[in-house]
């Protein structure tokens, strides 16, 4: 596959329009507050649903659908494939945590693209949907570095506000699904 020239500045504006879409605002933080304090309080038990479900609305706000609050509860309908997708990408990035200074966040970067292909082809089992992520991050990888020092920089930047790990959850989620869509995969 040949790697296409991407225009970050045109992306990350792409990325703020749709976040910030009148309709789609309001969904987005809340559901994006919902996944992470969900997350959380389950011990991680039930994030790899919650990020399915938010992954599924934010495809839809790249492709300029309006979404609602709630929309994130519906990756558990998938919960036992979202549950094994999700603790094979932490298996991945703890057998990588061996590597020093980069292997848990190479692990992670691997996994990537996982929600984005487990929403678009749920018929694929964890494992392929793991390799389908390692194409993606392969023949992308470029893109996928950027879009993790963007939504890292982000983070820091907004992690001294209440909301802002909500924020830049929210927008990170948002330009990972723009950038899968504009792959057309």
């Amino acid at each position: 596959m040949t790697q296409q020239t991407t225009d970050y500045g045109a992306l990350l504006r792409d990325a703020l329009t749709a976040s910030t879409r009148t309709d789609n605002v309001l969904p987005l933080l809340v559901d994006g507050l919902l996944v992470l304090a969900i997350g959380a309080c389950t011990l991680g038990i039930c994030a790899p649903a919650m990020l399915r479900g938010y992954t599924a609305m934010c495809l839809r706000v790249a492709r300029g659908e309006t979404v609602s609050v709630g929309e994130s509860f519906r990756g558990f309908e998938h919960f036992g494939s979202t549950l094994l997708t999700g603790l094979l990408v932490v298996a991945v990035a703890i057998v990588l945590s061996v590597l020093p200074l980069i292997g848990t966040g190479a692990g992670l970067v691997l996994g990537t693209w996982v929600w984005c292909v487990h929403v678009d082809r749920p018929d694929l089992g964890p494992v392929e949907t793991f390799k389908a992520s390692l194409a993606i991050v392969r023949d992308h990888l470029v893109d996928t570095l950027v879009l993790w020092l963007v939504t890292a920089g982000l983070g820091a930047l907004l992690t001294v506000t209440v909301v802002g790990p909500v924020l830049a959850f929210a927008y990170g989620t948002v330009l990972t699904a723009l950038l899968y869509r504009r792959w057309s995969f």
